[in-house]
């Protein structure tokens, strides 16, 4: 049986950069969201919950950006932590869905440098970027302290994935810390696998390298709340949904 797509966020960029690739659109700037994308998630990712304190020391009030992250309960937990939280992705509704579940008006701006939005709440401690996330630069929000990939940089076409490390590479303060999480297996196309001599390669010019776990994630128990059943995309329902997932740290050097 394939390995399926085991988070939202992989499901979704999966089938954008699909798309946008067998027509020659790599540099985009807006598709129309999917209805799928909009689960709720009520529970925290475990291994961020499991090792969140430990590799940041148990320090509060860090900048966090969670790419790529569609309508991952993730960013609630990381601002209830005492945290100043940005997520990023191509879905307006993802962005419409975490904020009505927060439970906190957004404001919503233009941003034109990614071709998208910004939503973000009053005290400006919780942000949304809607748009071009190969666009994301310091001049929008500055460097961060923490990256949680939680199945983004696995889901990015080979052939562009060089646009999504830049873009996160290029907002990595000295000693920021980011924790990735992808399959241990992959397949011909996204959400890929890396290994850990590939993640040395991609990313050991400038950070130490750690593997830290892997667990079993089951996809079919990781949404409730608001979503429907018959709103699961048919992939997800013909198939065994349990993957292995692997998490690694990596520790910028300066």
């Amino acid at each position: 049986m394939p390995l399926q797509p085991v988070s939202l966020g992989i499901a979704a960029l999966t089938t954008i950069f699909t798309v946008l690739s067998s027509v020659g659109h790599l540099d985009f700037t807006y598709t129309e969201p999917v209805e799928h994308w909009d689960f709720t998630y009520t529970e925290p990712g475990q291994n961020l919950v499991k090792y969140f304190e430990k590799v940041t020391e148990g320090r509060k009030g860090l900048k966090i950006l969670v790419p790529l992250c569609a309508t991952t309960y993730d960013l609630i937990w990381l601002c209830e932590q005492g945290h100043s939280v940005v997520g990023a992705d191509l879905a307006e509704s993802a962005a419409q869905r975490i904020f009505k579940q927060y439970k906190q008006e957004p404001i919503i701006e233009d941003v034109p440098s990614i071709a998208g939005k910004i939503y973000k709440n009053a005290s400006g401690n919780f942000k949304f970027y809607v748009g071009n996330f190969f666009r994301f630069d310091e001049n929008l929000e500055g460097k961060f302290d923490f990256v949680w990939d939680a199945g983004a940089m696995c889901a990015v076409d080979e052939r562009v994935s060089h646009k999504y490390m830049d873009a996160v590479r290029g907002v990595m303060q000295p000693k920021c810390i980011t924790m990735l999480e992808f399959p241990m297996e992959g397949g011909s196309g996204a959400p890929y696998h890396f290994s850990e001599e590939q993640m040395k390669e991609l990313y050991g010019d400038i950070c130490d390298v750690e593997y830290m776990d892997e667990y079993v994630y089951d996809f079919s128990e990781a949404f409730s709340g608001d979503a429907q059943k018959d709103a699961i995309p048919q992939d997800f329902t013909e198939y065994d949904v349990k993957a292995c997932l692997q998490t690694y740290s990596l520790r910028k050097r300066n």
